[in-house]
């Protein structure tokens, strides 16, 4: 709302623009990093009652070296799955906000501005429905290969899943 109140404060609908995918960026970053944070603790303090790090610490090892060679390799697949999962509602949400105006600029291209323009093409006459429906098969197609993918890096990089990949 400030930022189309005050346009005069910025050089350019472009450095505005910018500015707003920016700001959607930063306020999606800060408000989705804490179920990482929840799972990456939880594992850690599953990991720290195992034999294995119990018995690392009996004979000596030092915390950090308990925390890059045991702990890190046993978290780092969840820390992948989750960016690559988290990705996709991203994606998600930025084209629900965008769609309903407090997304991205208007100008800039998101699957919210070309869904909430394609919308308006179904009022005409004879209806257009190709670019609706080109957007969400895309979009679909992006999520759904972003999480195949997570799935495939879950495979590959879980220390305790099936190694026959």
């Amino acid at each position: 709302v400030y930022m189309d109140e005050h346009a005069s404060d910025y050089a350019s609908s472009l450095e505005r623009s910018d500015l707003k995918l920016l700001l959607l960026c930063v306020i999606l970053a800060l408000t989705s990093w804490t179920g990482l944070c929840r799972l990456i603790r939880a594992e850690t303090l599953k990991l720290s009652e195992l034999e294995f790090i119990q018995a690392a610490k009996v004979f000596g090892i030092s915390n950090i070296k308990i925390l890059f060679n045991h702990l890190m390799p046993n978290v780092m697949h969840l820390v992948l799955i989750s960016i690559v999962l988290d990705f996709s509602g991203l994606v998600l949400i930025e084209a629900v906000l965008s769609y309903i105006g407090v997304g991205v600029d208007a100008t800039t291209m998101s699957w919210g501005n070309m869904i909430n323009a394609a919308r308006l093409e179904l009022s005409t006459d004879p209806v257009v429905w190709w670019p609706l429906a080109s957007s969400f098969i895309f979009m679909f197609i992006l999520v759904l290969s972003a999480n195949l993918f997570a799935d495939r890096v879950r495979q590959v990089f879980d220390p305790k899943g099936d190694t026959d990949v």
